[in-house]
């Protein structure tokens, strides 16, 4: 009888140590992904998979580490398995969409994103997602709708607005398009000087000169290095009759302390003094463009030479002429 007891007694302890090792492979698995070890851990996924222990998980985890090595055919396939193996299970779905999305397969990855909506997933991620795929396609109804989706659990998804915004300019509609824009920068901090560049962009494409101005100057406040939007802004001022604000807004471009020179603004400025006969400031601002490397500088430089030559005053002509030579 004492040998029975014995022999259950084993038996039960082999079954128990066989039990451990099966779920041990899905466990070690893990382990091994959590090092980014991933070549390793899918073999001990497959052993696990292979064994029936915790098996729509393996598959998923199995997708997981083949996503990681850039093995994305083999891991829709895992991630599918994991789908039918356990119906309710989302993030298979989610990943799934994620997958073709990155093929530009929008259609299946829209299938696979509504999915997961079915199964309860309402993430910014799945709305944004969606939003980026429906606007791949041209569904851009579909699209606004979800980025909507998002801006209602985060209203700081600075890109949302942004996509909301360049929707309506394709649609040319720039009057929805500034409103958008507009409320963005009201409800979001993240709305930094790119949003007022890009609002200034809209205002002028619907030739609100004076808006986009005062877009542009907003933009400036908040990044006064941006030299692009500060050269636009000072040709806005020219265009608009006033070359003295144009002036300030190029040399402020000039003053900030340990800024790289600028020859483009130096060549902006040259040109303004130059359209008002200026031409001592003229030469100054041109001499220094041509300083920096800029060939608009020497040209500009050698036109104000001209143009003393041409009013008669050789010496200042020849002067001119001089310091383009030797570069002073």
């Amino acid at each position: 009888m004492r040998n029975l007891w014995c022999k259950i007694f084993l038996l039960l302890v082999s079954c128990v140590a066989l039990a451990q090792a099966k779920q041990d492979f899905f466990v070690q698995g893990n382990q091994l992904y959590d090092q980014a070890k991933y070549l390793e851990a899918i073999k001990y996924y497959r052993a696990a998979i292979a064994e029936g222990q915790f098996e729509p998980f393996a598959w998923f985890n199995l997708g997981n580490s083949l996503v990681q090595i850039g093995k994305n055919n083999i891991a829709m396939v895992a991630y599918r398995r994991s789908a039918e193996l356990a119906p309710k299970f989302v993030r298979p779905w989610l990943l799934l969409g994620d997958l073709y999305f990155t093929h530009a397969d929008y259609g299946l990855a829209i299938a696979s994103y509504k999915r997961a909506r079915e199964l309860g997933e309402g993430s910014e991620h799945l709305h944004y997602a969606m939003a980026e795929c429906y606007r791949q396609l041209g569904e851009h109804t579909l699209a606004q709708k979800e980025y909507e989706q998002v801006l209602k659990l985060n209203q700081d998804r600075i890109d949302c607005w942004y996509a909301l915004a360049e929707i309506q300019e394709k649609l040319e509609d720039y009057s929805e398009a500034v409103r958008v824009l507009r409320q963005a920068i009201q409800l979001t901090p993240a709305a930094g000087a790119d949003a007022f560049f890009y609002l200034a962009y809209l205002q002028l494409q619907r030739d609100s000169i004076p808006q986009g101005i005062s877009a542009l100057e907003d933009g400036l406040l908040l990044n006064p290095g941006n030299q692009m939007a500060r050269r636009h802004l000072a040709s806005l001022y020219v265009d608009q009759g006033s070359p003295w604000m144009s002036i300030f807004t190029l040399e402020q471009g000039l003053s900030p302390q340990g800024a790289p020179p600028d020859r483009d603004l130096q060549v902006d400025l040259g040109q303004i003094y130059f359209d008002q006969t200026r031409y001592p400031e003229a030469l100054e601002h041109f001499i220094q463009a041509w300083k920096l490397g800029s060939t608009q500088g020497r040209i500009g430089a050698e036109n104000v030479g001209n143009a003393f030559f041409n009013a008669g005053d050789s010496l200042q002509a020849d002067e001119a002429y001089r310091r383009v030579r030797m570069k002073q």
